[in-house]
């Protein structure tokens, strides 16, 4: 699940006032995967570079395939990376992170287990394999993770909606729901907002409905808006469904999944589980496994075993 990443300041130090060089470009062109690609496979073929120089520019290069989408070419690199210099604690991060991306929660637990060894204070690998043994459902380790992430970075970024997921995962909703409270002041968005709606009314707090049409006062143009009415009982799914389309193709996959998930959660909040599980099927055969909503779906089919 594409949550998490790093600067590539951090991956190779800090970037030079006025870079020259193609390994030096690798490193820092921004914004521009495929440009920073050019550049690392110039300086890659170059031969210029040690080994440990040369395993940094693969990471940099994976790190690009990556932000293109492309995981399977960001696995090799970050492969070739570590073959140069088995100690490249960025690579098994990276690695991860890609097979996060393509739903082998199992690779990239073993990769972050690696990133933890050899960097153990560093908060960022905690918090990235507590996602994934989330979606594995692992929920006590990954509750244990995001614990240390917190111990080590009070303010590593989305923790505590990382966590507040997880503890709703576990039916923990009063917690979940403090979790997720933080995790919206700290930063107001929509989809925080609906998760939090979700979490209060299995928690059963009686403003629930209020509370949700007040924060996402400013938030309901645009997608996804209709779950927003539908959670109100403002509309109904059909409209939902009517609504999650775009011109793009790839959105618009990930938004008709998003609906058939929240559709599924409207159900199981009326006691509709057969309806709610029919959704739940559909994205878990049909949506991309970097979804937060596939996440949410693998938890919620456990529960209503």
């Amino acid at each position: 699940m594409k949550w998490i990443t790093w600067g590539l300041a951090a991956l190779c130090g800090a970037a030079q006032a006025q870079p020259t060089t193609d390994a030096e470009l690798c490193r820092t062109t921004t914004n521009n995967p495929d440009l920073a690609i050019k550049h690392c496979t110039v300086a890659i073929e170059s031969r210029k570079a040690n080994n440990e120089m040369l395993a940094q520019l693969y990471v940099a290069r994976g790190v690009e395939w990556a932000a293109k989408g492309d995981y399977d070419r960001a696995i090799a690199d970050h492969t070739t990376a570590l073959k140069l210099d088995s100690k490249t604690t960025d690579a098994h991060y990276f690695r991860g992170s890609a097979w996060s991306n393509k739903g082998e929660f199992e690779r990239a637990i073993a990769d972050f287990d690696l990133a933890a060894k050899l960097k153990p204070d560093d908060p960022m690998v905690y918090h990235a394999r507590a996602i994934e043994l989330a979606v594995k459902g692992d929920y006590a380790r990954a509750i244990a993770d995001f614990d240390k992430t917190l111990q080590l970075d009070s303010k590593t970024n989305g923790i505590h909606f990382a966590r507040g997921r997880t503890l709703f995962y576990m039916s923990d909703f009063a917690r979940a729901t403090g979790d997720l409270e933080t995790a919206f002041k700290a930063q107001p968005n929509v989809y925080t907002a609906l998760w939090l709606f979700l979490a209060r009314k299995r928690s059963d707090v009686p403003d629930a409905d209020e509370r949700l049409e007040r924060e996402t006062r400013g938030m309901r143009a645009g997608w996804p808006a209709p779950v927003i009415a539908l959670f109100l009982g403002r509309t109904d799914t059909n409209s939902v469904m009517v609504g999650a389309t775009t011109s793009d193709p790839t959105r618009r996959r990930e938004m008709r999944c998003e609906a058939d998930f929240y559709i599924a959660q409207a159900h199981l909040i009326k006691g509709e589980r057969p309806r709610a599980q029919a959704l739940l099927q559909e994205v878990r055969r049909n949506c991309p496994k970097n979804l937060l909503e596939y996440e949410g779906t693998l938890a919620e089919m456990r529960r209503l075993k």
